[in-house]
């Protein structure tokens, strides 16, 4: 159980690490994209507003215009003067019978022809105002004089560093929940440690709690024989009989949850679980008849299954036991198979069963208070055995409350 825990801890540990450097990364890279996308449609508004292209300088070459900022001057951004000079871009326009024409062409035909922007205006008309094509271009879409321009933009310049940003982000990501699975491993074995300890001492406890209290019963039982011999029998020595049956099968039950805790299961071996069903439920009809219990039995005339034929037996022995201490009215015993597990479940109806999960029965020495109230003997350990043997099996089972009826179910 411990080392499941572990498993957890390291699980939901490397889980936290990856949701947190998703979300930072993510909120990088998202704030990156916008960024570049809001310049990218800043320059082709501006296109747009320019009738679809840039106007060109003026001037002879080298000589600044008024107002007008030399190339490499160090004005940054999609307004700079150098943007619309060293721009790639080309537009197209389009009328209302598909016919287009190039309005302006900027890109190198190495890029892309001016019949080929054509045919690259004609796939995007039709879609979103603005948006990318082609991973790396930047495209909007407007009117002007009953026409449809189209111009595509490369910012592939301004882009890169984006993408760039992205794959240093996947691939930093990707070694920061290498790094801290690597590292949680062997921290997960010093944080449990102290976990271990305690789980060893309980065991231990609980093996020497129930050898120390043997001898003891034996002594108060022998004496109670010899006062019943001498005195003859009475309301006192058989309260003390019956008390010490009750810590006698205690104690049995306590040794039964030491022996799992420590040694697991004796060994797995094929055998006939139908037959074995029926063995164990045909000695409780004799109970339930006699506290006029209707019980029902669902099992297949053959089912064969690979585990530990004792600690089977005694799982079934513990769940009918506590169906026939806690029925009212009825019982139902069932056995069938569940996809590729084997599931038993027992039904019965109850006083004070709770809706929904009930999974806490399970839990040792835990009783309701309403079994408490009840005066039904019971130590609160049966059922905690019945898990313990259905984990060793690598199955799993549930407890609930529905419409007054206790149902447990164990998958094997």
């Amino acid at each position: 159980m411990i080392e499941k825990f572990r498993r957890k801890f390291v699980a939901y540990a490397t889980a936290s690490v990856f949701v947190l450097l998703l979300l930072i990364f993510g909120a990088i890279n998202i704030v990156n994209f916008t960024v570049v996308a809001s310049d990218a449609d800043t320059v082709t508004q501006t296109l747009a507003d320019e009738g679809g292209k840039f106007d060109e300088p003026r001037g002879q070459p080298g000589q600044q215009q008024p107002g007008q900022l030399e190339p490499g001057s160090g004005e940054m951004g999609p307004h700079s003067p150098e943007m619309k000079m060293s721009a790639r871009y080309f537009t197209v326009s389009v009328d209302a019978e598909g016919n287009a024409a190039v309005v302006s062409f900027k890109f190198t035909e190495q890029t892309v022809t001016p019949e080929g922007s054509i045919e690259w205006a004609k796939e995007i008309v039709g879609g979103r105002s603005t948006g990318w094509t082609r991973t790396y271009y930047r495209y909007r879409i407007y009117f002007v004089d009953n026409l449809t321009y189209v111009s595509v933009i490369d910012f592939a310049r301004e882009l890169t560093p984006s993408y760039r940003v992205l794959w240093s982000s996947l691939v930093g990501s990707g070694i920061g929940i290498l790094v801290s699975f690597l590292i949680l491993i062997p921290v997960s074995k010093i944080f449990v440690k102290p976990l271990i300890a305690s789980d060893k001492k309980q065991k231990r406890f609980i093996s020497d709690a129930s050898h120390e209290l043997k001898t003891p019963l034996t002594i108060i039982s022998a004496n109670n024989e010899i006062i019943e011999a001498e005195q003859g029998e009475s309301e006192a020595t058989r309260m003390i009989d019956k008390q010490v049956g009750r810590l006698t099968t205690m104690v049995k039950n306590l040794n039964a949850l030491a022996h799992i805790d420590e040694s697991g299961l004796t060994g797995k071996s094929p055998f006939d679980l139908a037959a074995l069903c029926t063995d164990v439920v045909d000695n409780y009809r004799g109970p339930f008849k006699k506290k006029n219990i209707h019980f029902e039995v669902e099992i297949p005339a053959k089912l064969q299954f690979i585990g530990d034929e004792g600690s089977i037996r005694k799982l079934l022995s513990i769940l009918l036991d506590n169906a026939q201490k806690y029925a009212l009215t009825t019982a139902e015993f069932h056995l069938y198979h569940n996809g590729e597990r084997t599931a038993i479940k027992v039904i019965n109806d109850a006083e004070g069963i709770e809706e929904g999960s009930l999974d806490r029965v399970f839990e040792r020495f835990y009783r309701s208070d309403v079994a408490r109230s009840s005066g039904i003997e019971g130590s609160g350990i049966g059922l905690s055995i019945a898990k313990e043997i259905v984990a060793k099996s690598g199955g799993r089972i549930r407890a609930k409350g529905e419409n007054g009826t206790f149902i447990i179910k164990a998958e094997l």
